[in-house]
């Protein structure tokens, strides 16, 4: 690295600049030197695995050498929660610091921002909010995360941007499309902040995203499975939403709304025809069902044939040549490259394609694109190797390091895996011993709980135990009735609470402090070998004479639980336990994998976790506000 740029990330670190732009900053010997590599991964060029371990401060770290370096720098995130971490604190933070000029620009999918057709077109059909038609009227960036209430997706799909049915420079809105204004924003920026999604679909259509010298990926661990979203086909009935909408809004006489409504409504029938009588997740073949496809690929001819030289129509005529384009894409797919299945759904099913080896893809459609790739996470390595990682996102050649993590792990947390405990598929009585230490944890915390599962099955079991045991004081949030962030929200606020949550509260949960003091674990979460996609990979794999355990299965579950376990030491402050009901982390070879992969709690036999909880937690919760409701019984 130029020794220039290496002395002005020295002094930044080292100096007085961050302390008075970032509250209670504290030099950090870690993060700097995570921000000296990245320095130098900028200036010498190519593919690296970073692993920055939770505490190192990553974001500071990464937007720093970028602002100093010069460079066109894309950061992309897998959440909008991250983006907006970035946008309106970590570098309005750095920049203030180090009073630069550098400009930054944040660029959210489609699916964020208003769009002004369908709002004026729209609008006048719904019973819309004061508040929200306020919002509408006065926004000055479209973009829905503004919005200070929750609105409900089903009113926020009719009026938001879609790529299905933008009609791009031919829009009458175009001067003051929101998402529109916010890419021109993006082309004049010097670093631009994406998500995983809007790198990958706006790489692969070219127009949308300008260029840049370095691309930084945050979060690094889930972008698979964004590749395989942006990379694939999906179908299903949804996808007719702007069409109905185009239609119901336009202008045209009754009579021939009427018209093209049936026509529409026969697409979406034939389209619900394609997975009629599924009723599970589940391989689909596109072979024997090549007929149905044909069907929905003429029918969405005849809607386009029929709308296509009616004025004002174009965003329909758009939205049903994606569905014609769609339906070849699967009439035309490899099976021996790509997996095919029905998603199940409550309201509807989804037709998927997925590419089952994203790599080569990431290689042409997104590395080569950069002079330098820098890919960074918390969790990026099994077992202390980038191996599973190299080979799932196609960094083979990649250079890699791990920074570790500035917590004491070994005396701020503890992890015990308790004896005696029921097989792990013995779902009731797993319930009721994984209930058991959450509840007896949540009673000494005062709440401060969360319980994590592998599936809704074991949740749900759970909460019905829950909800006839638990103490008064304590609330119960259970994923499903409400939102993820409502839940979150009142959990933070609530003196006392317990979450059972399962799927997104693996991860991206930030509860620092006291608030969170215990994780209660129901399995491993292996992946369900049954999902069609997880057995193709893993058949993929095996063909290629690997071993489908070993390579796939394993290191999934490894970095999942290493996900999972993180949600407890978020700051060098915190203290918890952690307890893991599944002796198969003791008891079998493959276990040592997962205890290598987490962080180095103490272990301890489960005699010793309330011991640990009432010297190193807080313990002024129910347990002493029970104990003084029976004295005062007894003195009754």
């Amino acid at each position: 690295m130029k020794p220039a740029i290496s002395e002005m990330i020295e002094d930044v670190f080292n100096g007085n600049i961050l302390n008075s732009a970032i509250p209670e900053y504290s030099v950090r010997p870690l993060q700097v030197k995570f921000a000296r590599a990245v320095g130098s991964a900028m200036n010498t060029g190519g593919i690296y695995l970073f692993e920055a371990g939770t505490g190192i401060g990553k974001s500071i770290a990464y937007i720093i050498p970028a602002i100093l370096s010069g460079r066109k720098i894309f950061i992309s995130t897998a959440t909008i929660t991250l983006q907006d971490q970035l946008a309106n604190k970590d570098a309005p933070a750095v920049l203030s610091a180090l009073d630069s000029d550098a400009r930054i620009s944040v660029l959210k999918g489609r699916n964020n921002y208003l769009c002004l057709r369908k709002w004026k077109s729209g609008s006048p059909s719904f019973k819309i909010e004061s508040d929200f038609e306020k919002w509408a009227k006065t926004t000055k960036d479209g973009d829905i995360s503004s919005y200070s209430e929750e609105l409900p997706f089903s009113v926020w799909r009719h009026f938001r941007s879609d790529h299905l049915d933008c009609t791009g420079s031919s829009c009458s809105f175009r001067g003051s499309c929101y998402f529109f204004r916010a890419r021109n924003q993006a082309r004049k920026s010097d670093i631009l902040i994406l998500n995983h999604h809007l790198l990958i679909s706006g790489l692969m259509a070219d127009e949308v995203l300008p260029g840049a010298d370095v691309l930084v990926i945050d979060e690094a661990h889930r972008l698979e499975d964004a590749a395989s979203s942006c990379l694939g086909l999906s179908l299903n009935e949804g996808m007719l939403l702007p069409i109905f909408d185009g239609i119901a809004f336009s202008e045209l006489d009754t009579e021939k709304k009427a018209s093209l409504l049936e026509r529409t409504r026969q697409l979406s029938a034939a389209i619900a025809d394609l997975t009629d009588g599924v009723k599970e997740t589940s391989v689909w073949d596109p072979v024997d069902n090549s007929d149905g496809l044909s069907e929905v690929q003429n029918i969405a001819r005849q809607l386009v044939s029929d709308v296509e030289t009616i004025e004002d129509m174009l965003p329909v005529v758009q939205a049903a040549s994606a569905v014609v384009l769609i339906t070849g894409g699967f009439l035309d797919i490899s099976t021996e490259e790509y997996c095919c299945f029905v998603e199940t759904g409550r309201k509807q099913h989804v037709l998927k394609g997925v590419p089952l080896d994203i790599g080569p893809d990431l290689i042409d459609t997104v590395y080569s694109r950069f002079d330098t790739t820098i890919l960074t996470s918390a969790t990026l390595t099994v077992a202390d190797e980038f191996d599973f990682f190299r080979s799932r996102l196609g960094a083979w050649d990649a250079l890699s390091k791990s920074f570790g993590s500035p917590f004491d792990y070994s005396s701020q947390a503890i992890l015990s895996i308790p004896d005696n405990l029921p097989h792990h598929n013995s779902h009731e009585d797993l319930a009721m011993a994984a209930w058991r230490w959450g509840k007896r944890l949540a009673e000494q915390l005062n709440g401060r709980t969360l319980m994590l599962f592998t599936s809704y099955r074991n949740l749900k079991l759970v909460k019905q135990i829950a909800e006839k045991e638990l103490h008064p004081d304590i609330r119960l949030f259970v994923q499903g009735e409400m939102s993820r962030n409502g839940i979150l929200r009142n959990f933070r606020e609530s003196s006392s609470a317990i979450i059972l949550g399962t799927s997104s509260f693996w991860e991206g949960v930030d509860l620092p402090g006291s608030m969170l003091q215990a994780v209660v674990i129901d399995r491993l979460p292996f992946a369900s070998p049954g999902h069609p996609l997880i057995r193709a990979r893993m058949d993929l794999i095996e063909k290629q004479g690997g071993s489908s355990f070993g390579q796939y299965s394993l290191p999934l579950a490894a970095v999942r639980l290493r996900q999972g376990v993180g949600r407890l030491i978020r700051s060098l402050d915190d203290t918890g336990v952690v307890m893991i009901m599944d002796r198969r982390i003791l008891t079998k070879n493959y276990g040592n994998v997962f205890l290598r992969s987490i962080p180095p709690f103490r272990m301890v036999s489960e005699n010793q976790v309330m011991d640990f909880v009432m010297e190193h937690c807080s313990t002024s919760g129910v347990s002493s506000m029970k104990g003084a409701k029976e004295k005062k019984g007894e003195d009754k």
